[in-house]
């Protein structure tokens, strides 16, 4: 507090006046700060009044916009979950409708004109149904997954499309890790085919290109980066590789620091999987880790060449959409190119002029075909997914090409599971009996015992050991099915019939007279279905519209497995939302205590701010009467 001091009388007349000044104005300056705080009801209002308390409240208010960040993030993220379980519990009730629908036209009370009323009551729940799964909530479509802002389902002339993502729309949420907020029809609806992988390894070789996060590593941890020790003919230095991005930019810096020390000395080089070293005569190269590193141990270089080349370990480098064609490992024929058929769509895909992954990946999406090309999962191939429901889609050569078996994506090869025809039905043998004869035009007669039999391959050979070369059986130079070939000359006909009650003649697709014909082209039994609601619904009402009970049983066991599966998506939809709502309330707990906190530092106690206030304007009037008083005084005053 500002006060007079007692020897002012002592001093001169001009310091007299300063110092009355200087604490009036002391004292006005104290009664405008806390008339800041009483107007304001903050202590702090900027920095020079609390350097310390300002940088706590700068924090504090850092922390509390993120807080009230996350907070709005969660409950966007819990409306979006909400209006998603609503829709799925809509689409629910629809399945249920269907369910019953089918369970009650199955009986024999049942006509062929109530089912056909039934099929336009099923009709109108697939349009209702399209639209639930193209609700939207706030511009975020709700069964779109990450690629929220597009409608998911097309309707087609070939089916219903999904476009959407296979992966949800992740949310932060701070204290959790990125959580989904809608779903994706891929998992809640099933609007994809089960994934086909191939089951060819394209083997990527390494390049100057390859980037060091799409290797796998020599050691099959990937490759932690850092520093390595080069040895030249007994110099000793370390290459710094922890900001090299790709395997050019290790070989550019470890070829460098060999130059620097012998430029005649070798390099390495990338060769196959990996690297080479190469050292030239008269010359030894080193590359080893430093201490317990393990970056030359990851790229394979832990090396010593002396006047040789020696190759370094593979690095196992994935297949990326970045990846050349030139550098696969696989002999592909991308000149054929692939004919895709979905529904009564059948494209040729031209790969003819593909550079790149993803050039192919580009080119079949091109196409228009609803088939979708991915990189798998593991990085080595290839993998196809249908993604229009009430559509079958085959994959196969395109005139006597090889490029749909080179890649792994043909559909009906000799290495397809006779498990997987026919929708997974697989293919009925009549076990210790013969599954077919072959009637050949000269008379003959061929049967064929199908036991043991795995894979299309299996079938072949068993139908070629059997024919001895009066009859061969291959798969179709163009498109997909079984070829019989007839090699005998006669007047009988060239045709394939069941024996023994076997269901093989039918389910391999040969149920076929080609009478004078001397090839017999069976059908493709191996094309790939999207096991969606959208199909199983579709199936139910084409069973009923036509009559087909045997359908209708089957659509309705579909049906109420789509309904399980549903439940069960929904349920986890629920699990997300439940963490969320508790994590709004322990941020709203969090989000509390920092403003206590906040207020403790910034806010003013009104109650002595105005105590003090009052002090300062009685100090102040004292000052001005005092002042009054001393700088007041005359001759006069000292005389008495």
């Amino acid at each position: 507090m500002s006060s007079l001091p007692s020897n002012i009388s002592r001093i001169s007349t001009t310091l007299q006046a300063e110092l009355l000044l200087s604490h009036t104005r002391g004292t006005q300056t104290d009664l405008l700060a806390l008339q800041r705080q009483i107007t304001s009801g903050l202590r702090v209002t900027r920095p020079s009044d609390d350097p310390g308390v300002a940088g706590g409240i700068v924090n504090l208010n850092k922390v509390l916009g993120r807080y009230t960040q996350q907070l709005s993030n969660m409950n966007q993220a819990q409306a979006v979950m909400d209006n998603t379980d609503l829709a799925m519990s809509d689409i629910l009730d629809i399945l249920l409708e269907a369910q019953s629908i089918a369970s009650s036209q199955v009986g024999a009370g049942s006509s062929a004109e109530t089912r056909a009323a039934e099929a336009d009551i099923v009709d109108a729940q697939l349009d209702a149904l399209l639209t639930i799964a193209n609700r939207q909530y706030q511009d975020i479509y709700l069964f779109a997954g990450s690629r929220s802002h597009i409608a998911p389902f097309v309707a087609t002339d070939n089916g219903i499309e999904y476009t959407g993502a296979t992966s949800d729309l992740q949310a932060d949420l701070g204290a959790l890790s990125e959580l989904g907020v809608n779903t994706n029809a891929a998992n809640a609806l099933g609007a994809l085919s089960e994934r086909m992988d191939s089951d060819v390894d394209l083997d990527p070789q390494a390049t100057a290109a390859t980037r060091i996060v799409d290797v796998n590593g020599a050691r099959g941890l990937g490759v932690l980066r850092g520093t390595v020790n080069l040895d030249v003919d007994g110099t000793e230095v370390e290459v710094d590789l922890t900001t090299a991005n790709t395997l050019g930019d290790i070989v550019s810096r470890i070829n460098d620091a060999i130059d620097a020390i012998d430029p005649t000395a070798g390099a390495l080089g990338i060769a196959g999987p990996g690297f080479e070293l190469t050292a030239n005569a008269g010359h030894t190269i080193t590359i080893s880790d430093v201490g317990t590193a393990v970056t030359a141990a990851d790229l394979g270089i832990d090396l010593t060449a002396a006047g040789v080349t020696v190759a370094g370990g593979d690095l196992d480098p994935q297949l990326t959409q970045l990846t050349a064609l030139a550098a696969l490992g696989a002999t592909v024929d991308f000149t054929g190119g692939l004919k895709i058929t979905n529904g009564a769509v059948t494209r040729v895909v031209d790969l003819s002029t593909a550079v790149t992954v993803q050039d192919l990946i580009a080119a079949v999406g091109a196409a228009d075909v609803g088939v979708r090309l991915t990189i798998s999962e593991d990085g080595k191939s290839l993998s196809l997914r249908n993604q229009v429901s009430g559509s079958t889609m085959s994959v196969g050569e395109n005139s006597a090409g090889t490029t749909a078996s080179d890649l792994g994506l043909r559909t009906f090869d000799t290495t397809t599971a006779l498990a997987d025809l026919n929708f997974g039905d697989g293919v009925r043998f009549e076990t210790g009996e013969d599954d077919l004869r072959i009637n050949l035009h000269d008379g003959s007669q061929i049967d064929v015992d199908l036991d043991g039999a795995v894979t299309v391959q299996d079938v072949l050979n068993a139908i070629n050991a059997a024919g001895g070369g009066s009859v061969t059986g291959s798969l179709a130079s163009d498109g997909n099915g079984i070829v019989l070939a007839d090699a005998t000359a006669g007047a009988d006909d060239f045709s394939v019939v069941a024996l023994n009650g076997s269901f093989a003649v039918q389910d391999l697709g040969l149920e076929q007279n080609a009478g004078a014909g001397s090839t017999i082209t069976g059908d493709d039994v191996a094309r790939e279905r999207v096991e969606s609601i959208f199909t199983h619904m579709l199936m139910l009402r084409d069973a009923l519209a036509s009559n087909d009970t045997q359908a209708l049983t089957e659509a309705g066991g579909k049906i109420e497995a789509d309904f399980k599966a549903m439940a069960s998506v929904r349920a986890q939809v629920g699990v997300r939302s439940q963490r969320v709502a508790d994590l709004v309330s322990r941020t709203e707990d969090m989000k509390l205590q920092a403003d206590s906190l906040l207020s403790d530092l910034r806010d003013a106690d009104l109650t002595e701010a105005i105590t003090r206030f009052t002090q300062l304007e009685t100090q102040l009037q004292a000052n001005y009467q005092a002042s009054s008083m001393l700088m007041g005084l005359s001759l006069l005053d000292f005389l008495r």
